[in-house]
């Protein structure tokens, strides 16, 4: 039975896919189940998928919202997901989704209480000068406590017991199913099922490891430290575990308590501004940013600075995608579909590419539809959103990174909106992506990687000898066959002379270049500007060069 084979676990999670089973079939689900071949995975009593819809008066959305309500924190974590996106369901499930809330029972205090010496090592009164029992708030997956350590105020994030044990079955149940929906519904390989559980497995692994969590928290700290605008909280690493977190409290009102903030007198205008850039920079800068900056993770605190919460759910985005998306932002922003088209083609995860003539009708409509959209509305994530189903509809699909970055987006879009700002955040986002475009086309502002990349084409022309030599032995030997008409030798001999003088003439500029750096690097005196001299004059001389040897090479074109 593929995925529920773990040994000493099998029978329990047997028994959890049939009461999944049943959920399902009970909502009225039992024909697509059915359809699918469910009995491949699990033992089923064929009857079951066959009964009646208990609530048959709701529509298919609601029951599929009910279902997973039903089913527990893994399958609402999941729903809570596929409300977020618009590119693969319809709206009327989206709203369904939208509802759901896990529905959870408070954990007495004496469980907490051992769960955390347990964790810790020590008793609570040793650790901390007091500790609140009454809990400050509670989910699917863990439980709130506030205490005072070492005269400050900080709050426990608690893990519920067994919770990863029960994520984990049910996460290999969703596989399974999202496996079987794939190979008996192929129109859904382009929306990529399997993909999506994985992509959901991994950021719950992620979740439910504090000690992650932790990390995440310091890293996104140093890289806004000396922001005045955020308040990133402290995080006692010494007080941290799998299952426990300990980290500063945070004072202030939640961001979705719009009321509040007005009645105290809070810029509502620049919380939201703030609040985009916090995201703008987070990505594009830093590559590393919130995948789920709903409302309840935000704080706003006094002078509107905003303090986050939370960080269990981060993404990344390597150098490569931001620039990636950069650009994909910015031809949105000029209105340019061929570029964009070419730009989403660069972001695709399936290997068979798109052509981008394919895109470019479906991009201009997408961007002109959302153009005539007023600035104050939702713009930016919807026109992501569109795109994605416009690929989707063509058999291809984006990297999961993506996906996170847009609903990132969404939710800030959101945000703003309950917000009542007034601002584009397309526009407001253009700059960020123009600064990533402008540093890859300056090799001055990331010396290193210009660096690196003189010591890969150095590299290669070194090694240009010792191939064309493998390529003459792979001709001894008969293993390479070159059929040409003679018509002389003459133009083969100056052909052999140009590409010999080429050769030499790289192998300068590649070299100037190179040692113009090293001078650059060990800042040797004297100076042109903030360039040494001896690395300035490298520099012309290898930029004369390079002309010389690109308009040869185009005069015999």
């Amino acid at each position: 039975m593929p995925g529920l084979t773990t040994p000493g676990g099998a029978f329990k999670r047997i028994k959890r896919f049939q009461q999944v089973v049943s959920v399902f079939a009970k909502y009225g689900f039992g024909q697509v189940l059915n359809q699918v071949h469910v009995w491949e995975c699990v033992h089923i009593e064929r009857g079951i998928l066959k009964r009646e819809c208990s609530v048959p008066e709701l529509n298919i959305p609601q029951r599929l919202r009910l279902a997973m309500q039903e089913l527990g924190p893994t399958f609402i974590k999941l729903g809570q997901l596929l409300s977020t996106r618009p590119d693969l369901l319809p709206r009327d499930y989206i709203s369904e989704m939208k509802k759901l809330q896990a529905s959870v029972d408070f954990i007495p205090a004496d469980v907490i209480r051992a769960i955390i010496e347990s964790e810790l090592g020590k008793p609570i009164k040793e650790l901390f000068e007091s500790f609140d029992d009454k809990p400050l708030a509670a989910a699917s997956l863990a439980q709130v406590h506030r205490a005072v350590y070492k005269s400050k105020q900080v709050v426990l994030k608690v893990q519920r017991l067994n919770i990863t044990e029960i994520t984990e079955a049910d996460i290999e149940i969703m596989r399974s199913l999202a496996g079987l929906a794939e190979r008996y519904y192929p129109a859904l390989y382009s929306v990529n099922t399997v993909g999506l559980v994985n992509e959901f497995a991994e950021q719950m692994k992620k979740e439910l490891d504090f000690r992650m969590e932790a990390n995440n928290l310091r890293r996104f700290a140093q890289n806004f430290e000396g922001d005045d605008t955020i308040h990133v909280p402290e995080v006692y690493m010494d007080l941290c575990t799998r299952r426990v977190i300990t980290m500063e409290f945070l004072d202030g009102i939640n961001i979705s308590d719009t009321k509040r903030l007005r009645d105290e007198g809070y810029n509502l205008q620049l919380i939201a501004r703030r609040g985009a850039i916090l995201g703008f920079r987070s990505t594009f800068e830093y590559g590393f940013f919130h995948a789920d900056p709903h409302p309840g993770n935000i704080i706003v605190l006094p002078d509107n600075i905003i303090g986050l919460v939370d960080f269990g759910m981060m993404a990344s985005l390597s150098l490569r995608d931001r620039e990636r998306l950069a650009k994909l932002v910015y031809f949105i922003t000029i209105h340019d579909e061929k570029r964009v088209a070419r730009a989403l083609n660069e972001l695709m995860e399936s290997e068979d590419i798109i052509p981008a003539e394919d895109l470019e009708s479906s991009m201009s409509a997408i961007i002109n539809d959302y153009s005539d959209v007023a600035a104050g509305e939702l713009k930016l994530a919807g026109m992501l959103f569109a795109m994605m189903r416009a690929i989707i509809a063509h058999g291809g699909r984006l990297r999961p990174q993506m996906l996170w970055v847009t609903k990132s987006i969404a939710i800030q879009e959101e945000i703003a909106h309950s917000l009542h700002a007034d601002f584009n955040l397309m526009e407001l986002g253009k700059p960020f992506a123009e600064k990533i475009i402008n540093q890859k086309l300056n090799p001055f502002g990331q010396s290193y990687g210009f660096y690196y990349w003189l010591i890969d084409a150095l590299d290669t022309v070194r090694d240009l000898p010792y191939d064309i030599g493998v390529v003459f032995r792979e001709l001894r030997r008969g293993r390479i066959k070159i059929e040409f008409e003679h018509v002389g030798l003459e133009p083969l001999r100056s052909t052999i002379e140009r590409f010999g003088n080429r050769t030499s003439l790289s192998i300068v500029i590649a070299a100037l270049l190179l040692s113009s750096s090293m001078v650059v690097t060990a800042k040797v005196s004297p100076y042109v500007g903030d360039i040494p001299l001896l690395a300035f004059i490298g520099y012309i001389s290898s930029i004369i060069l390079g002309l010389i040897l690109i308009i040869s090479i185009v005069r015999r074109k």
